[in-house]
């Protein structure tokens, strides 16, 4: 049997509750944690870094450093980050790491592990980093938030580890014959959500207007789309004026449809079937469209959506479950925050 160490003796005290004698205690044992002390090496001077405890999770330590990294993670993601987050902010995020820590260590007792762990690790960093315009801004922005690659790749385990066990344990047991009967009761209700808008398709040729060129240039191309719009006008097909002028112009040929009331849209909706408009000013240069045909309203199929419904309806029920079964833990286990300024909340909830 493990010999219980001063932090078990407190936590044994504490059930989902908080009280003031009990945090005084765990702060007379805990005052720091986590003392990193590099050797000195040559000329380096040994270095120390105090990391306070500022929560409890059964027999894990929460500490500061956890709730820092969780707000420079978010602001490394591209989530807005304030300089100084507020004392609400930091308890909600605080209890998202609760809630982590529950997860992960439930996962631990009934053994979820994620397959190919280095392999996903590396692809959900690289989705990270591929919003970012090269790798040395990226390790630019880390250096800026003084947040170390094993932290960044750490958390992002234990958010697999998260979405393995949410997956498993609620998303999966949700009875799939309750689903689909919810689903198509849904989608009968809520008709209008499946009802995709009139639309318009169009022939479209844009003529670009190249970068720095000169006003002179300028107007030969304008006097060329002029030239080239009496012949579309005259009923010349496309592809004829596209091969009459490829040589002179940069020419772009699409077909495509949009929405009925775009902007665009209500140009087209003017025009009669296989009538052309006049060059349109864009801002790669001009266009002239042609409309093709009318797309009237309609209602998406069941058979088109029903996998789309039942994946939210299943997501919202094991959610529900989750949370259930979240609040069951925090009130069955063993945890507590210690800092004062993240109480305060925590008191009126219990």
């Amino acid at each position: 049997m493990r010999q219980m160490t001063a932090l078990d003796s407190v936590c044994t005290l504490k059930r989902g509750g908080s009280h003031p004698e009990i945090r005084d205690s765990m702060r007379h044992y805990i005052t720091f944690l986590f003392l990193f002390c590099f050797c000195i090496n040559g000329n380096a001077y040994t270095q120390m870094l105090i990391d306070t405890v500022i929560a409890v999770v059964n027999t894990d330590a929460i500490t500061r450093s956890e709730l820092e990294n969780e707000f420079r993670i978010a602001a490394i993601m591209g989530k807005p980050l304030a300089e100084t987050p507020t004392a609400v902010e930091k308890r909600a995020v605080l209890q998202t790491i609760i809630n982590r820590k529950f997860v992960l260590q439930e996962s631990e007792r009934i053994g979820i592990v994620v397959a190919e762990r280095d392999v996903r690790i590396a692809d959900r960093i690289a989705e990270i980093r591929a919003g970012y315009a090269s790798e040395a801004e990226f390790q630019s922005v880390l250096q800026h938030y003084q947040l170390e690659a094993e932290s960044l790749e750490a958390w992002v385990y234990e958010q697999l580890i998260y979405d393995e066990f949410f997956r498993r344990k609620f998303f999966n047991a949700v009875n799939s014959a309750e689903v689909e009967k919810l689903a198509k009761s849904y989608y009968d209700t809520n008709s209008a959500e499946f009802v995709v808008p009139p639309t318009v398709t169009f022939n479209s040729l844009l003529i670009v207007i190249p970068e720095g060129i000169s006003e002179t240039e300028k107007q030969k191309v304008v006097d060329l789309v002029q030239e080239l719009n009496v012949h579309l006008q005259q009923g010349k097909t496309f592809e004829a004026v596209r091969k009459a002028y490829e040589t002179l112009l940069t020419l772009k040929f699409a077909i495509s449809t949009v929405e009925a009331d775009a902007p665009l849209g209500s140009i087209l909706t003017e025009l009669k079937t296989s009538e052309r408009s006049q060059p349109i000013r864009v801002a790669e240069g001009y266009r002239i469209v042609e409309r093709i045909r009318h797309n009237p309203a309609y209602r998406k199929p069941y058979s088109k959506v029903s996998e789309e419904i039942t994946e939210r309806i299943r997501q919202e029920a094991a959610a529900q479950r989750f949370e259930a079964w979240l609040t069951g833990q925090k009130e069955e286990k063993i945890w507590d925050i210690l800092d004062d300024e993240l109480t305060r909340t925590e008191n009126m909830v219990k």
